[in-house]
């Protein structure tokens, strides 16, 4: 192997593995980057639905505190105003009464008195003795909700019907055990018959696995409720003057006064479900525990699940339109996935379905295309430069190898016969009657010297595009006859018949440079007079034509033509002809080259019409010039 293939094969290897590795780290980035975009996609998304999941339970967490807020004395059905809160009584005929305290019906016992939200069905008290009460309705609503339920509003037929189902239910209910988790944390107290039997009871842990998620609920709520529930003094002056009608039509003036009781609530518990089998539908119960003196009462509401759940999804229809929330049985256990969607304030999962379009993978590869494509773009044209480069300096060293190859081996034979003969001249050695033939060698081979000089020097002068032409006009009649002197010229010297042939009609005028013509009519003869003379017959025929304003100068041979290997590489410096050594003598593989600069230059084209010229067999080039050479 020589050394200029060894350097291309080091090249090309180099190349390779540059180029693996390069494309090996874009398809690790590519993979890695579209992993990433798919993670942050979910994330994403993921965040997206805890901030819904968060919004609910802001809104429920406001409806807690708007209800957590109502004074403990609305859940029964009157309250006392003492003579602290009392400016001044009037009766309905207008007299001013004189007495201590007025009784007065409670916000939620008034007839018209209908509930803040419309998912709520029932409010509702459990005393210390267990009798439940309700303060919306009284034995005569109760009646005509028996007899004509239609002359009832609805909120009012909801809260009896709510009633009916709701005094069976809540004997299965343990509102103790539901309300102390959120009083007292992990531990409920247990109050006994005396004093010394009171004692702290560790709950289960399975009933206090969502305590601590839901203590800044119960936080919340308190800041809400006042430690001591009484009426202030605004409100009583507020009934008496602006409302007389709020005094109780059945108030008797007593000299009992009625008595004090001190009222604290606590905080809402965490809602939970009705059982299902008791109740029409799925319901909720929302209650508080509430210390009257020394008892523990417990009120609360029941609110109507599918009233509700709309309006909760309302709030994220515009982010997530097919949200659900789905219920969660009492005090069951979640997986991990299920548990970190479950509401705090609500006994129940937020889903939010998959709703990105195409899915997680096509929303990743949207959001990361455009640089992955961008890089890919540019790592490719890197790679294609480098690859580009690498030929080129492949090409041009083996360009500098050849042509030092070439040139070496053309000077080494006129040197040598410089050498010899003048060495043999200068000591007497050659008989007078041969030192003429032998000054005839050494003027052929300065002259061979001298052509292969001036040949590297227009090479490198088109190569550095200095060139320039000296256009001329002529017809086709003058530029054959200057052609054929070249042709007669060349082919007599190398025993080659030459012909010439004009085959256009008139005398066709052109503009073009006459001389840079005869040079590449020169370079075609000489080749083809090179390869024909080993032929029975050596011929050259030079052929002028003319068509659609171009001329065609086209020269022929009856060597040996040119062969397939041959044909791709004909027209490139420093190439010779496969065979050259065998049939040929003499050349560096420039002139082919030159010819087709040269014809580059004149705005025309040099071609290899066949590679075996069906008259000839040898080889057929075509020289195709323009009428107008362009101007340098």
């Amino acid at each position: 192997m020589t050394s200029a293939k060894k350097s291309a094969l080091t090249a090309v290897v180099m190349f390779v593995l540059i180029s693996a590795v390069v494309l090996g780290g874009m398809t690790w980035a590519t993979l890695s980057s579209f992993e990433l975009a798919k993670k942050t996609v979910a994330e994403e998304q993921l965040t997206r639905a805890l901030r819904a999941l968060g919004h609910i339970d802001s809104m429920v967490l406001g409806f807690l505190n708007s209800e957590a807020s109502r004074p403990a004395i609305d859940y029964g059905d009157f309250y006392a105003l003492g003579p602290d809160n009392i400016e001044a009584v009037v009766t309905r005929d207008g007299r001013e009464s004189n007495v201590a305290y007025v009784v007065f019906r409670t916000r939620l016992a008034v007839a018209d008195s209908k509930p803040p939200y419309d998912w709520i069905d029932l409010y509702f008290v459990m005393n210390h003795k267990g009798k439940a009460s309700s303060p919306q309705f009284d034995e005569e609503e109760e009646r005509l909700f028996l007899t004509r339920p239609a002359s009832l509003d609805l909120w009012k037929r909801r809260a009896l019907e709510s009633w009916g189902w709701f005094q069976a239910a809540v004997t299965g209910i343990d509102f103790r055990a539901r309300v102390s988790a959120v009083l007292w944390g992990e531990e409920l107290l247990s109050v006994g018959a005396e004093p010394e039997a009171t004692q702290l009871v560790r709950l289960p842990q399975r009933a206090m696995k969502y305590a601590g998620r839901r203590t800044s609920l119960a936080d919340a709520q308190r800041r809400h409720v006042p430690a001591e529930i009484c009426v202030s003094e605004q409100i009583a002056a507020g009934h008496v003057r602006g409302e007389p009608l709020a005094i109780d039509s059945e108030f008797e003036e007593t000299s009992t006064p009625p008595k004090t009781v001190r009222i604290k609530p606590g905080p809402f518990a965490p809602p939970f479900w009705i059982d299902p089998d008791r109740s029409p539908g799925l319901k909720l119960a929302f209650v508080r525990e509430c210390l009257e003196d020394a008892d523990v009462n417990y009120q609360g509401f029941i609110a109507d699940w599918e009233r509700l759940k709309p309006e909760l999804l309302r709030s994220v229809e515009e982010q997530f339109p097919t949200a659900e929330l789905v219920p969660v049985p009492n005090d069951v256990e979640l997986d991990d996935d299920a548990e970190s969607m479950r509401l705090h304030a609500l006994p129940a999962v937020l889903r939010v379905p998959d709703d990105i379009p195409g899915g997680t993978a096509a929303a990743a590869w949207r959001s990361v295309r455009g640089v992955l494509l961008i890089s890919w773009i540019a790592s490719l044209a890197v790679l294609i430069t480098a690859g580009w480069g690498v030929r080129n300096l492949v090409a041009i060293t083996e360009r500098r190898m050849q042509f030092a190859y070439a040139v070496t081996h053309e000077l080494r034979t006129p040197l040598t016969t410089f050498r010899l003969y003048s060495d043999m001249l200068s000591a007497g050695l050659v008989a007078e009657e041969s030192k003429q033939e032998y000054l005839d060698t050494l003027n052929r081979e300065s002259q061979r010297l001298s052509s292969l000089v001036e040949s590297v020097l227009e090479y490198a002068r088109l190569e550095n595009h200095k060139v320039k032409l000296h256009v001329a006009a002529t017809d086709a009649v003058s530029l054959l006859r200057v052609v054929g002197e070249t042709v007669e010229k060349r082919c007599v010297p190398n025993a080659v018949e030459g012909e010439t042939r004009n085959s256009v009609l008139g005398t066709h005028p052109i503009h073009t440079d006459v001389s840079l013509v005869n040079q590449i009519t020169a370079v075609l003869v000489d080749n083809a007079c090179r390869h024909a003379r080993g032929s029975s017959k050596p011929k050259v025929v030079v052929q002028l034509s003319g068509d659609n304003g171009r001329l065609f100068l086209d020269v022929m041979d009856s060597g040996p033509g040119v062969e397939l290997r041959d044909s791709h590489t004909i027209f490139k410096p420093f190439r010779r002809g496969s065979d050259a050594d065998a049939t040929a003598r003499g050349g560096i593989g420039l002139g082919l080259s030159l010819a087709r600069n040269w014809a580059a230059l004149l705005g025309g084209r040099l071609d290899l019409v066949a590679r075996h010229h069906p008259q000839y067999g040898g080889a057929h080039f075509r020289l195709s010039i323009p009428s107008e050479a362009p101007i340098s």
